[in-house]
């Protein structure tokens, strides 16, 4: 790698990748990482605009569509495949047919016939597919398995690796936010869509790291889901998607995916001489082929192009899908999810969900290098049924504008209802917390978020009353009843509320959760380092922000989305101080940033990279009595950066 040229090249070689972005969501993730690995992005497709808009607006002399015909008849090499996940196999195959290679977002089909078509096409083609699967990737998964290559952990005798995320948010809006259109659908599928089908960033870094295959799978239906899932017409999920899986060495993997009241990454393997977790405690090892040998932390710093794998999304996880990708169409050298490493990762999901429909029934993941095991599912179409999104969740009722305003009522509720039931649940087991000030914070976010909360609720209230015994009512009378709407818009509620929060202000001392009164600028073109950026001018515009719904980060991407991307983006907030005194910040953000407080540098952190809680910077802070004034200075992150926290101790 060219380490002191302008432009960083991995690859020594001047020839290039024309490709084509079909997907513009999801697909924009990759764009900044191209420019490193011989890739020019010439195309797009989308039948969004907005994604279309923001697509041209980085990409000036590109072409861009919404007709995928007209897309894959353009003069490009490759495919950025990412579509909806169930079309994943037919529109591979449409792009291998126009002589495009494809690097496909996961999962790679949505049934075994399929992933048969797909195989054969590739083959037949002699075209490059990659899945692009990136967990993986991350630095301890690429630190482990080098280390399991060398035989450090022996043979691979059981794991336990989830991807626990509860999404309810992403079933009624676009992957950035916006709530699905037109207002009474919902999303294309993952508002249905089993997390069983969603198998791979939990089985992938096993096999990555392992060297192993699945071979068999079975599972049990976890049958209670959680709120705010559809289901009917076939929505199943909502709920906790175990399975086990017998790898090809005779090992066993727990395999955890589904919507929870826990999100969870942990991920634990036993080898035949050492074991390690991976958590909230970093990267323990246990070594010396006992139970009780001794466990120790270790850190597993990137090696080789990790260090510019780590600033180019998903933990580095993108630049190395990418970066195989490439490297195989310029050179022929495979990586780990060919199309039959795809066909690995992908199968153990289908078979899983079979397996729990037939009471937990054994199933075979066929090996699809083998012609043989492709003719016995030639024609294996099952699948699950599918949701009629563009019919909506109102079924056959008459529209009106109640029904149109159902998506964004249903992104608000998920939103706040939680804020109440956190709230309620909390305040049950107040007594029993080991630093009783913590229960502070969340009365005070209540308070924070009544007026916007109540008013959701009553609007929520008024589509359940006009379509009732509909999807739509269901979703929503299930957010209201773990929102507590009785509770909350009782007339006492609000007072009681106002003096919890001012007692325990009182017995805790002040507590910002988050900077009050939060407002965003435009994004400056400002390549000036970090450390030498000022505090804005008073004349510079500012705009409220809104509160990312999943991380619950101030979040800054309406303000730069479709302008450049390496530029720099102010927010701006207060803390009330009822005496003067020191008080302390504690800071993350997706990208470098700046801190001033009343005008004042208060600190830099030009390394913060995503995620944003990985570098959370504390400073000692004086206050002044009354209003103080927080401003957050922040790059965008070549366009990573979402947003960023910040609590404010008074």
């Amino acid at each position: 790698m060219k380490k002191d040229a302008k432009n960083i090249r991995v690859f020594n070689t001047d020839k290039r990748i024309r490709l084509g972005i079909w997907g513009l969501g999801r697909g924009m993730s990759f764009f900044e990482t191209c420019k490193f690995l011989n890739i020019d992005v010439v195309a797009g497709c989308d039948y969004n605009e907005h994604m279309r808009k923001n697509f041209q607006a980085h990409n000036p002399g590109a072409f861009v569509t919404a007709d995928a015909d007209e897309f894959l008849k353009q003069d490009f090499d490759a495919v950025l495949l990412a579509t909806f996940c169930p079309s994943h196999g037919k529109d591979a195959i449409m792009c291998l047919q126009a002589g495009k290679h494809v690097m496909s977002e996961v999962t790679s089909f949505f049934s075994m016939a399929e992933g048969v078509k797909l195989v054969e096409e590739v083959e037949k083609r002699k075209l490059v597919y990659n899945l692009a699967e990136n967990y993986p990737f991350s630095a301890a998964n690429m630190w482990l398995a080098s280390r399991w290559k060398e035989g450090l952990f022996g043979e691979l005798t059981y794991a336990e690796y989830e991807y626990v995320h509860e999404c309810r948010m992403l079933c009624y809006t676009y992957i950035d936010g916006i709530p699905v259109r037109p207002g009474h659908t919902v999303h294309n599928w993952r508002s249905w869509f089993n997390f069983h089908y969603y198998c791979t960033h939990s089985l992938g870094p096993v096999m990555v790291i392992t060297g192993t295959r699945p071979t068999w799978v079975e599972t049990f239906p976890a049958k209670p889901r959680i709120a705010g899932y559809l289901r009917g017409q076939g929505a199943a999920n909502g709920a906790m998607t175990p399975s086990l899986i017998q790898m090809d060495n005779g090992g066993v993997v727990r395999n955890l995916m589904g919507a929870g009241t826990n999100d969870s990454h942990s991920q634990r393997m036993w080898g035949t001489l050492g074991a390690f977790t991976i958590g909230h405690g970093g990267v323990r090892l246990r070594l010396g082929a006992s139970g009780c040998s001794p466990m120790m932390n270790v850190n597993t710093e990137w090696e080789g192009l990790g260090q510019l794998a780590a600033k180019c999304g998903h933990g580095g996880g993108d630049f190395w899908t990418l970066y195989y990708f490439a490297r195989e169409i310029l050179f022929g050298e495979k990586g780990p999810f060919d199309i039959y490493g795809g066909c690995d990762v992908t199968i153990p999901g289908i078979q899983a969900l079979r397996s729990q429909c037939e009471g937990g029934k054994p199933m075979e993941v066929p090996d699809f290098r083998k012609k043989a095991d492709r003719d016995r599912f030639r024609s294996d179409d099952w699948q699950q049924e599918r949701y009629d999104t563009k019919r909506g969740v109102f079924g056959g009722s008459p529209l009106t504008p109640k029904a149109d305003r159902f998506s964004t009522v249903m992104k608000d509720m998920v939103i706040y209802a939680p804020i109440y039931r956190a709230y309620a649940d909390w305040k049950k087991v107040q007594g029993a917390l080991t630093d009783p000030a913590a229960f502070k914070p969340v009365a005070a976010n209540l308070l924070a978020s009544y007026d916007k909360l109540a008013a959701t609720y009553r609007e929520a209230r008024g589509i359940v009353k006009a379509f009732p015994k509909t999807d739509g009512a269901q979703v929503l009378s299930e957010m209201l009843e773990i929102g507590g709407e009785k509770q909350v818009l009782a007339p006492a509620f609000l007072p009681a509320l106002k003096k919890e929060v001012a007692a325990l202000t009182r017995k805790y001392g002040r507590d910002a959760e988050h900077l009050s009164g939060v407002v965003g600028s435009a994004l400056l073109a400002d390549k000036t380092p970090i450390a030498k950026v000022a505090y804005p001018a008073r004349t510079l515009a500012f705009k409220p922000l809104e509160r990312h719904s999943t991380y619950g980060c101030e979040d800054i991407r309406p303000r730069y989305e479709g302008k450049p991307k390496d530029g720099l983006i102010y927010g701006r907030g207060f803390v009330a101080a009822a005496k003067a005194g020191t008080g302390r910040l504690e800071i993350g953000a997706d990208g470098p940033f700046k801190v001033f407080v009343n005008g004042r540098e208060a600190g830099f952190n030009p390394k913060a990279v995503n995620p944003i809680d990985a570098n959370i910077m504390k400073l000692a802070v004086n206050w002044k009595k009354g209003k103080n004034e927080v401003v957050i200075a922040m790059r965008t992150n070549n366009g990573a950066a979402w947003g960023f926290h910040a609590r404010a101790q008074v």
